[in-house]
């Protein structure tokens, strides 16, 4: 009887260290809405405010630098943006009540331009990166156009992780270059001989799973290995 209370007690500490069924996470950058002239919504940990509404990583009339940083679940989000391969700065872009479930407003964008507030979607030489602080599984990528909708000019395209990609409205992780990591870079996809190749766009969120780590598999591994001796050699 002790031992089968035993191996019972052990059965039970390994399934409580066993990862549950991975929540899926959405981070929604076209959240914002203004109360009191208070951006609420899906903030991120940082930022300034750079236009009504707006939050950037830095403050576009002086310096195009920085990062947003946002939580949620558990999860960290970096996104820096570059120009050319240099510096600028992120922007949260704001349109007063939309959100994800409304399929409308912008997102994440990129300035290259010091206090232009119309540089603020994706554009050419611009990219936006994401970095996750653990390893992730992207479910979705959510796209939204300069006109803050999913209305893309014929076959436009961006560049995902350096890969040409239909620039749709909704990307499905299958139709993604990376299907899990901790970094992903969007880009425009200019071709100058050719005005249709590409549209300008924002990031309007994604949908991650994060991915566990290797340990606990390795200890429910060791675990069923001693539960499953435990059984063998128990008294008859």
């Amino acid at each position: 009887m002790k031992k089968a209370l035993e191996t019972f007690a052990l059965v039970v500490a390994i399934g409580t260290a066993l990862p549950a069924s991975a929540a899926t996470t959405l981070f929604d950058f076209s959240n914002l809405a203004l109360s009191g002239n208070v951006n609420v919504g899906f903030l991120p940990a940082d930022g300034v405010a750079c236009s009504v509404g707006d939050l950037c990583s830095s403050d576009i009339t002086t310096v195009l630098n920085g990062d947003l940083t946002f939580l949620k679940d558990g999860i960290t989000v970096l996104a820096t943006a570059s120009f050319n391969g240099g510096v600028a700065a992120v922007v949260q872009d704001h349109e007063n009540g939309r959100n994800f479930a409304a399929g409308l407003g912008a997102g994440l964008g990129v300035y290259h331009q010091k206090n232009n507030n119309s540089d603020d979607n994706i554009t050419l030489g611009e990219s936006l990166s994401i970095r996750f602080d653990q390893d992730v599984t992207l479910a979705n990528v959510y796209l939204r156009s300069e006109g803050h909708n999913t209305s893309w000019i014929r076959s436009a395209t961006l560049l995902l992780n350096g890969q040409q990609t239909a620039l749709n409205g909704t990307l499905d992780t299958h139709n993604l270059f990376v299907q899990k990591g901790t970094a992903v870079t969007f880009a425009f996809n200019g071709n100058p001989s050719d005005g249709m190749s590409a549209d300008q766009f924002y990031l309007g969120g994604m949908s991650v799973t994060a991915v566990p780590e290797p340990g606990t598999y390795a200890l429910m591994l060791v675990g069923l290995a001693v539960t499953g001796a435990m059984a063998r050699h128990k008294p008859v």
